[in-house]
């Protein structure tokens, strides 16, 4: 499929439709492989980025890239993710790259800075991509989001407005088995962290059932939350065969999180101690340790050294607990220090991105001004005119186009200056933006030289001429004495309005053939058609 729409691209429209849905197919298909195997993931949203952009599809461009962020976060790099996503903010506009990429690139910053254990942050952005939320944005994405959402605001002790968000994800949810059992698992979580009984057994209840309704077996995450609700609960027994089904389960899949299995085998000790049997959740701990050598363990890692103090101490061994619990200390230190750092590293990339954001911001209104006069230049017209002549195609108001030539211009830079001619030029200027100020829709351009071009939108042509006409006034009876001593200056007018299937060009010649008319029949006059 890859081959096959890498080289459509350059194929007959109905090969290219074909390339352009099998990308989004493969977009599909990436959104569960990101859970399943985010390093993998990584690596082939890379390459549907790259089949995209042969196709052209900027849209499908952002959404790979978004996802590349998000299984580089979910790999547990962070720092990477967010820059990542900064990246995408900064070289592609939200109107370009489409809603549904906009939300999730701040749903996964909302996931960075969680990471990062800056809950306040992260619930900021995550409001950001609820912000952001259109009719285009699918509905499991905003299901993910208010789950977000509402995670953050029970950490930060909202917990009824948290109930209220978990409501409206379930909302969305309902139908998509797997993020079903995601919200409901997510909100037993919340009453289990808060040690609500009753509530944690309700909503494990509810899991219970929502599995067989969906006919979904549960997976490895949603069986261990099952067996701390049933610790909570005091059914160790139960418990005990969650967690030790969790570990098995998580084990049995191809590909997981890498922090996945020592999570699971953490749980398993807990309750083995918490059953009185020290020594076999010694073991598991010793096995998770194990697997937690590389880098992006650090939170799980301190997390099973608190617990192996608590099985020391169970144990009767105190010295050993003592040590281990300095350990932890240290580890907890260091994971404090490296969060921090973490944090600063995003802060910094979103800084960057914020002042790289002003910065492109001020070149393109400054690529669409007259360096001279401060007027719109030919670019904006370019990019302006065509989008008004559009809409008023299918049905907005009519566009009118008015041209303005200073008569006799080249004499006034002969017989005075350069200077003196600029300067008639600034000041003929800040008289067109005074003649366009009551206008919003209007706007006032330099078009190089002497001309100038004002755009208005309804009243047609007896607007636009009534405007020229008070701006030819207004040049005429100016005092010119601070540019053009003893010389007056005035100006001739061309006014069309849009015609009937007219476009830019079009609309433009029959203000230029007016303005020919009045500079032939004596100028300082407005001729309109």
């Amino acid at each position: 499929m890859a081959e096959l729409t890498l080289h459509a691209a350059a194929a007959g429209p109905v090969a290219r439709a074909e390339a352009v849905a099998a990308v989004h197919a493969d977009l599909t298909a990436l959104d569960d492989l990101i859970g399943r195997d985010p390093v993998r993931a990584a690596t082939r949203a890379r390459e549907i980025a790259v089949l995209a952009a042969e196709l052209g599809d900027v849209v499908a461009v952002s959404l790979a890239r978004v996802g590349e962020a998000e299984a580089v976060q979910r790999a547990g790099d962070p720092a990477g993710a967010a820059d990542k996503v900064t990246r995408l903010l900064t070289e592609c506009d939200a109107d370009v790259r489409g809603a549904e990429a906009t939300s999730r690139a701040s749903w996964v910053l909302s996931r960075v800075f969680t990471d990062l254990g800056d809950r306040p942050t992260a619930l900021e952005h995550a409001l950001d991509a609820v912000a952001a939320f259109t009719d285009d944005v699918s509905k499991r994405l905003r299901a993910r989001v208010l789950l977000t959402v509402a995670d953050l605001l029970d950490e930060l002790g909202g917990v009824e407005d948290a109930r209220t968000w978990y409501a409206r994800a379930e909302e969305l949810a309902v139908g998509d088995g797997q993020l079903h059992l995601r919200v409901v698992n997510n909100r037993a979580y919340a009453e289990l962290d808060r040690g609500d009984a009753d509530g944690a057994r309700r909503e494990l209840d509810l899991l219970l059932r929502l599995g067989e309704q969906y006919g979904m077996p549960l997976n490895a995450n949603t069986l261990d939350t099952v067996a701390r609700v049933q610790l909570l609960c005091g059914e160790l027994d139960a418990a005990e065969q969650s967690a030790r089904a969790a570990v098995a389960t998580g084990a049995a899949m191809d590909a997981k999180n890498a922090d996945d299995e020592p999570v699971y085998l953490l749980t398993l000790a807990v309750v083995l101690r918490t059953r009185g049997d020290a020594a076999a959740a010694a073991a598991v701990l010793c096995q998770a340790r194990a697997i937690c050598t590389g880098v992006g363990f650090r939170t799980v890692r301190a997390q099973l050294l608190a617990e192996q103090a608590e099985v020391h101490a169970a144990l009767g061994d105190h010295r050993a607990a003592f040590e281990t619990h300095k350990e932890f200390y240290a580890a907890d230190r260091e994971l404090l220090s490296e969060q921090r750092e973490a944090q600063a590293r995003a802060r910094q990339a979103m800084f960057e991105t914020d002042v790289a954001r002003a910065e492109a911001a001020r070149y393109r209104e400054e690529a669409r001004r007259d360096p001279l006069t401060g007027l719109r230049n030919r670019l904006f017209v370019d990019e302006r005119l065509p989008a008004l002549v559009e809409e008023s195609r299918r049905g907005g108001p009519v566009v009118s186009a008015v041209l303005f030539d200073l008569d006799h211009f080249k004499s006034v830079n002969d017989t005075f200056s350069h200077e003196a001619g600029d300067e008639v030029l600034r000041l003929t200027a800040g008289i067109l933006e005074g003649a366009v100020a009551d206008h919003p829709t209007a706007f006032a351009a330099r078009l190089g030289g002497e001309e100038f071009l004002v755009v208005c939108t309804g009243g047609g042509d007896g607007a636009a001429a009534e405007l020229a006409e008070r701006v030819r006034r207004t040049v005429a009876g100016f005092d010119w004495s601070g540019a053009t001593p003893g010389r007056g200056i005035t100006v001739s007018a061309g006014v069309a309005v849009l015609a009937p299937g007219g476009d830019k060009t079009s609309l433009l010649s029959a203000a230029d053939a007016r303005l020919y008319e009045a500079k032939a029949g004596g100028r300082n006059q407005v001729r309109a058609g």
